[in-house]
């Protein structure tokens, strides 16, 4: 039993420092590689503060340093939020978008493009819009005297499926080329235009809800067996579901605000955690913060190197995430029947 439980951590400790390695070496590849490639002593000289040439400078310095920060933001947030719901939720296929957060984010994000609005305001409708579509499922699924989860679901897969109808009403009113065009690759997801501003707004925002999460992580294996058994292990099962969500919400709501419609990240990377080390959230949680992170650099990494024009980032998770999920469904396949 002892040495059981020694050999988990160690292969626990194991998984995080080799992700933690994995993501400094992914920064410093996102930092060189690119339509303009940077050379990795110019990297490492711009990150020490050493003089370069100054349109490598520029290149580090306005595109890819806020980039490669703001992706490594974005794929913690996910990772993390799609953990929350597949814990709360108790199952497994839920996404970060299950209460309708992305598709909120996705009419905001329209709504702002269609009037005319800069990038920034895009943004903030954008968070604002998918805050409040979480809000409305929570309060529809009120309504129902059935207090399952699987309510929430349903009232969640309804909401979204209008909020994409509305979607779809915008992008058809978008008789502007440039607009449609736009709205589209807003949707698809599109690092392009980040600035160091946006990281500073993500990053607390990420730091913060990862704390929580790190924290909340063992009532969070508590929360998935139910309410009954949450109060007779003493956790507050309403109170804790609630906290969870509002974290897991405003996570992604930013990163999508920031990002746009990013797919698979909160879906894929949990499962495979929880395929390499078991499902025990506290283990679950810290892993997948750092596995969301480097996905995600290297999506944006292959996302505008590997094509002459830019290629939006929810067509790279979906073409990497998808026999990713097949991989984990597959050797998890007995638990499944």
């Amino acid at each position: 039993m002892n040495n059981a439980y020694k050999k988990e951590k160690r292969k626990f400790i194991i998984i995080l420092v080799s992700l933690a390695a994995a993501l400094l070496i992914s920064f410093v590849l996102s930092m060189c590689i690119g339509r303009y490639s940077v050379s990795i002593g110019d990297t490492f000289k711009y990150l020490f503060g050493q003089p370069i040439e100054d349109v490598s400078f520029k290149v580090l310095n306005n595109l890819r340093l806020p980039r490669t920060l703001v992706a490594i933001c974005v794929g913690c947030s996910l990772a993390i939020s799609g953990t929350i719901y597949q814990s709360i939720f108790n199952n497994k296929l839920v996404s970060p978008d299950i209460l309708g957060v992305s598709s909120g984010a996705s009419v905001g994000a329209c709504l702002g493009i269609l009037i005319g609005f800069s990038t920034g305001l895009v943004s903030l409708f954008a968070f604002v819009f998918g805050f409040i579509t979480v809000l409305l499922t929570l309060l529809i699924s009120k309504a129902f005297k059935n207090k399952s989860n699987l309510i929430i679901i349903l009232c969640g897969l309804a909401v979204g499926g209008l909020m994409s109808s509305l979607v779809g009403l915008m992008k058809y009113l978008a008789d502007n080329e440039m607009k449609l065009a736009e709205m589209t690759f807003w949707l698809l997801g599109d690092l392009s235009k980040v600035t160091i501003n946006d990281f500073w707004i993500a990053f607390p925002v990420t730091l913060v809800g990862c704390i929580i999460a790190v924290i909340l992580s063992w009532r969070m294996n508590i929360v998935s067996l139910g309410k009954k058994e949450s109060k007779a292990l003493g956790v507050n099962y309403n109170v804790t579901t609630i906290i969870l969500i509002i974290v897991a919400t405003i996570l992604t709501a930013v990163s999508v605000s920031i990002s746009g419609t990013i797919g698979w990240i909160g879906l894929v990377i949990p499962n495979l955690v929880r395929l390499l080390i078991g499902s025990d959230n506290k283990k679950v949680v810290p892993v997948s913060m750092l596995f969301g992170a480097v996905f995600m650099v290297l999506c944006d990494m292959l996302a505008r190197s590997i094509a002459p024009n830019e290629i939006p980032l929810s067509v790279i998770t979906g073409i990497i995430g998808t026999p990713l999920f097949l991989f984990s469904i597959f050797k998890r396949r007995k638990e499944i029947e």
